[in-house]
């Protein structure tokens, strides 16, 4: 079914505007009236041309490449939130994004500033470097599916549909892309991978910055055979204003060799954002190789200035000064000092650069320059590489090799992160073809058949696979095998989620003292096995701490190993603090964890005590009271116990210090101001009398449970 008739509704989404209309779909405003969120709805629009077969297949590439794309969560993409089927019409629905194409921008010459347009152009590359680590490749990548947010934020659109297209092109009978930003590659119909779209991305880098089009051309068969045969004009001639090396890196994208272009768009954000920091960045058109220190050759891309001087007599300009900054060259390497170039004699005295590489295959081999090296794991450290350019390169069986080159500084460490794609299994003819994607946790993970049959090592995204029966084996090093029986059906996709589980060993701590002692890990306390009194632990090294209460920690890194034992022994190092223990009344009888002897009456402090947790019993008469209290280390810890009648105080204070205190005319022997008088509740006659005075001061107060009464008096 077309799209032609008006429509009011697709699914659930409500239909408000057309938006835009293209040979192969229409874009519509809509709402989900679910969450009131507008969205873009892209409908599929199947020509009454094509066969039942041919509009099925169509169909069915379209939902599920569409799929594939949602998956695509990032800042810079334009987020496909839903992909079905309604009235006989497929279609996705998108983020609605309030903003202008960047053709649009282009088109009308709105205004950026350099840096602003860098910032826009290096965010364009940091949505598509996510597509491109998710294994999907745009093919249709122009200023048209680029939209500039208001705030000056691009999201790159149209992801997975061009896929869809290319799955059915011999239908169509058209080529996938759009002229003048497709690459060469997609023209002449040879493979296309993630290259064609650093080829499309320098176009548009190209166009942006310079307001005019890489491959201008008055018709189609112009346009591609310029696309294909002739280079541009250097960006940094039509606008002479361009940033210092911009000029590079757009003509180093736009190479005509997909081996000549940055074999990343990580690789070309990298360099971006060098240029952006005001570095230096050497890409030059001539290229420099080192080997084993020494030997230096140079590679001079003087054909491609030819190229120039062939077709643009101002080009000769650039070629006469290229030739003239090759010989300078030429003769700063080949000029021998004591037997060694000065380039590299300087090279050699610079502080080595170091490399760490993560790759998503733990076997892998690495190949830098002509040094190989074998993975055991997904990190490779090497902590000392020569200054200059090194090529990077990595390869497993089943996987499209990572291919790269850095250029290191003086004491510089790289970082990279290398994606190897997985390469789809071959399918037999006669068979169904099924879709396979497998997510574990822990990543990395090898998947294979029962009968050996290798599809990659987790996560694996869409692989496509022969339709049947399997058993699945899931393994990794120190972790349990699991075994799965899947059924892949024709032209689904079959997902699976598992996590798998690491062998474990055991720690005990018989031999260790005291024998309440603890093991945490990660600051989480384990849970002991009372019935072998050990405790079981994940395999692999552990930094783990053994403690107890009362005592001092012990740290201490140890080896788990698989269904064995590790016995440990030692004695923590006690701890000690001090305990002072009050009531209400006082005179109570302090007993000491289960003792049976006093330790003596409040108030009561008692030094010396483990710095741990204890019982206090309390006894006043023929009341008891207990408490838990923990004992500080280094440190007096106070305990306060209130029985049922506690008893007041007075605080008393004179000035001059020094008075006699009197409650109820009996005098208190050996306490003179200031003072605090503990007393039972009720009313008192307080005499306070000074040696050095004639007159004393009295006073009646009342006195409250637990409240303290203050006198205060001044003798004149």
């Amino acid at each position: 079914m077309t799209t032609e008739t008006k429509l009011s509704s697709l699914g659930r989404y409500q239909i408000e505007d057309v938006l835009g209309q293209g040979a192969m779909a229409i874009v519509y405003k809509a709402v989900d009236p679910r969450i009131d969120r507008a969205v873009a709805i892209k409908a599929l629009n199947i020509h009454s041309g094509l066969s039942e077969e041919q509009a099925r297949q169509f169909q069915e590439r379209f939902i599920y490449e569409s799929k594939l794309a949602g998956k695509l969560m990032h800042p810079n993409i334009v987020a496909v939130y839903d992909a079905e089927e309604d009235q006989g019409i497929s279609y996705i629905a998108m983020e609605f994004v309030n903003g202008k194409s960047l053709e649009e921008i282009i088109q009308k010459s709105v205004e950026y500033t350099p840096a602003q347009k860098l910032d826009i152009i290096i965010q364009i590359c940091d949505g598509l470097s996510y597509a491109h680590k998710h294994g999907i490749i745009h093919r249709d990548i122009k200023p048209g599916n680029i939209i500039i947010t208001q705030d000056g934020r691009p999201k790159i659109t149209d992801f997975g549909i061009a896929k869809a297209v290319a799955s059915t092109t011999t239908v169509m009978g058209t080529i996938l892309g759009t002229p003048g930003y497709m690459s060469p590659e997609q023209i002449t119909g040879k493979s296309v991978d993630h290259r064609s779209d650093i080829f499309s991305l320098g176009t548009v880098f190209y166009e942006f910055l310079t307001g005019e089009k890489a491959f201008p051309g008055k018709n189609l068969t112009e346009i591609l055979y310029r696309v294909v045969n002739e280079n541009p004009i250097p960006p940094s001639i039509v606008n002479p204003g361009l940033q210092d090396g911009l000029n590079d890196v757009i003509l180093k994208s736009l190479s005509k060799n997909a081996d000549e272009r940055f074999q990343s768009i990580g690789e070309l954000e990298e360099v971006l954002k060098h240029i952006k920091a005001n570095r230096t960045v050497a890409l030059s058109r001539t290229k420099l190789l080192f080997r084993t220190g020494e030997q230096i050759i140079l590679q001079s891309l003087f054909g491609k200035f030819y190229n120039w001087f062939g077709n643009r007599i101002f080009s000769m300009i650039s070629f006469f000064w290229a030739v003239t900054a090759t010989i300078v060259c030429l003769s700063m390497i080949f000029t021998q000092s004591n037997g060694e170039s000065r380039l590299a004699k300087a090279l050699s005295e610079e502080k080595p650069a170091s490399l760490r590489m993560k790759l998503n295959v733990p076997d892998a081999a690495v190949l830098i320059d002509d040094q190989q090296y074998n993975m055991t794991g997904p990190v490779l450290q090497i902590d000392s590489i020569g200054v200059g350019e090194h090529r990077v390169y990595a390869t497993r069986e089943n996987y499209q090799p990572y291919e790269t080159a850095i250029i290191f500084g003086k004491g510089e460490t790289k970082n990279i992160d290398a994606h190897l794609k997985l390469l789809p299994v071959e399918i037999p003819g006669g068979v169904d073809t099924s879709y396979v994607s497998i997510v574990s946790v822990p990543a990395m993970v090898k998947v294979e058949t029962s009968y050996g049959k290798f599809l990659g090592y987790t996560p694996i995204d869409s692989l496509v696979f022969p339709a049947g029966k399997y058993t699945f084996i899931f393994s990794k090093e120190d972790h349990l095998i699991k075994r799965r029986d899947v059924s892949l059906r024709r032209s689904k996709l079959a997902r699976m989620d598992f996590t798998l589980d690491k062998m474990r060993g055991f720690v005990s701590l018989e031999k260790v003292y005291p024998e309440n002692a603890s093991i945490f890990v990660d600051g989480k306390k384990l849970s002991r096995n009372y019935k072998e009194n050990k405790y079981s632990m994940e395999v692999g090294e552990k930094k783990i701490l053994i403690s107890a209460d009362g005592y001092e920690e012990w740290a201490k890194n140890i080896m788990v190993t698989a269904d064995e034992t590790l016995e440990l022994a030692d004695s923590l190092k006690p701890t000690y603090g001090s305990l002072l223990v009050k009531s209400n009344p006082s005179g109570a009888y302090v007993y000491l964890d289960e003792e049976e002897q006093a330790e003596g009456k409040t108030p009561l402090q008692i030094d010396g005590l483990l710095a741990s947790s204890h019982k206090i019993k309390a006894v006043y008469k023929n009341e008891k009271k207990t408490q838990n209290v923990k004992v500080a280390k280094d440190d007096t810890t106070e305990s306060a116990v209130v029985f049922r009648y506690p008893n007041g105080f007075l605080e008393l204070t004179t000035d001059p210090p020094g008075a006699d205190i009197y409650l109820n005319t009996a005098r208190e022997f050996g306490q003179v101001t200031p003072a605090v008088k503990e007393a039972k509740p009720g009313f008192y006659k307080v005499r306070l009398a000074h040696p050095k005075f004639r007159k004393f001061y009295e006073i009646t107060v009342r006195v409250k449970a637990q409240e303290t009464t203050k006198i205060s008096y001044k003798f004149e």
